[in-house]
């Protein structure tokens, strides 16, 4: 995840982290094998569903440019024992699924903590800006529209304390936050460039990282390396077909000013049905680097920053010190320009050597001129302070937004890139 104007966004410690992922996954992406030795290709599946921009779950009201989706989770191997979990945020600034204990104990949903050569619980702490989640890593059978993970290692967020206590590493970055408050959502679908959350650093470290732990039975947790297939995987890379990327089509909103509700489609794969196909010319393709970014240069500045196109933000995130910020309301901490809209542009630039560049013209409004009680806003900005550049929900609206995995051939291009 990226940067979140008011508490939510991926420690860049915890993206570089999936450094390796590209050298472990292109060994296994392609076959130059003749055709006799080829597998031919699973039948076409219905590979889209239902995005939503509203207000949020009953139990955190009031959400702001938040994208949901619907998740169906069963217990491995179960067709019976299964639910079906609304409000889960649409994430492509992190990777994997996560989702709230209680509400996985409401629909009786019970999963079980997967267990290391010890005999231990894995649990993991993940950071994100607003603080980190803590809770076991379990296995679930997971289907989005047509298309099934089987299996999928996945994070319970831990709010009700029924697993070991977190470590005293684990919080450190604000708080923790595993409720359905601290996302304003029932869960998190972490779709974005990388297939693990940390990737060969939390497999091979000679001192293991204090994001995955082995906790024993007094509840004692120890941090710990964890193989690649324990750890919480990016479900789309897990499909058996339509796995090399997702695409986010919103349409644009009827009102500037804030819409009550926007219903988009999330569509799963790039150039692999008749549904997917990247458009032939006109396609800003930006080559992300091993942390999962491109840069953004703002506004005539001659400093690039970090950046990505993450719909876990709700807003533009920079920094911009010469524009005012919100000193009371329901926006306090974001952008309140003396001159609303404010008219400003950003010109993104692809990894790597002559990565592609696309200039993006945008604009900032005052959100006292928000519609009250709306929950889709197009000029949102914030992030003062921030040494990134988040291209958040707002980019979303009346775009297609390509997200490539890492290694993975997704039209013209391999990925990871994003792409609009």
């Amino acid at each position: 995840m990226a940067l979140l104007q008011n508490g939510r966004m991926l420690d860049p410690r915890t993206r570089m982290l999936s450094l390796a992922a590209l050298l472990l996954l292109s060994a296994c992406i392609g076959n130059n094998n003749s055709a006799s030795n080829s597998t031919p290709p699973p039948p076409p599946v219905v590979n889209t569903m239902t995005v939503t921009v509203d207000g949020g779950p009953a139990a955190a009201s009031g959400q702001v440019n938040h994208a949901y989706v619907t998740v169906r989770v069963c217990i491995p191997g179960s067709q019976t024992q299964c639910a079906s979990i609304d409000h889960v945020l649409l994430d492509t600034g992190s990777w994997g699924l996560r989702l709230v204990s209680s509400v996985l104990g409401a629909n009786s949903i019970m999963l079980s903590a997967e267990r290391d050569a010890q005999n231990q619980a894995i649990e993991e702490c993940m950071s994100f800006g607003g603080g980190q989640t803590w809770g076991p890593v379990a296995l679930a059978d997971v289907y989005m529209a047509g298309e099934e993970a089987a299996k999928l290692p996945l994070q319970i967020m831990d709010d009700n304390s029924i697993a070991a206590p977190a470590p005293a590493d684990c919080g450190a970055n604000g708080t923790l936050i595993n409720d359905v408050s601290g996302f304003g959502a029932n869960g998190v679908l972490g779709v974005g460039v990388f297939v693990q959350d940390c990737g060969a650093a939390c497999a091979n470290a000679a001192t293991p990282l204090p994001i995955y732990f082995g906790c024993n039975a007094s509840g004692a947790c120890s941090a710990e390396n964890a193989a690649l297939v324990v750890q919480v995987t990016n479900p789309v890379a897990m499909f058996a077909a339509d796995n090399n990327g997702i695409i986010v089509d919103l349409p644009n909103l009827v009102n500037a000013n804030g819409d009550a509700s926007v219903t988009g489609e999330l569509i799963f794969g790039i150039a692999t049905q008749s549904d997917n196909q990247p458009p032939v010319s006109g396609l800003s393709i930006m080559a992300a680097d091993a942390n999962g970014d491109f840069t953004a240069t703002y506004n005539g500045n001659t400093t690039p920053l970090p950046a990505m196109i993450d719909s876990g933000t709700d807003s533009f995130a920079f920094d911009d010190p010469t524009i005012a910020v919100c000193a009371g309301g329901a926006f306090v901490g974001y952008y309140c320009p003396a001159v609303s809209p404010q008219s400003v542009f950003a010109i993104n630039t692809g990894a790597g050597a002559g990565g592609s560049a696309s200039t993006v013209q945008f604009a900032i409004a005052d959100p006292s001129s928000f519609v009250a009680g709306a929950s889709a806003f197009l000029n949102l900005g914030g992030g003062g302070g921030s040494t990134r550049f988040t291209w958040g929900m707002p980019f979303f609206y009346g775009r297609k937004i390509y997200v490539a995995i890492d290694g993975r051939a997704a039209g013209s291009a391999i990925g990871p890139y994003y792409a609009y």
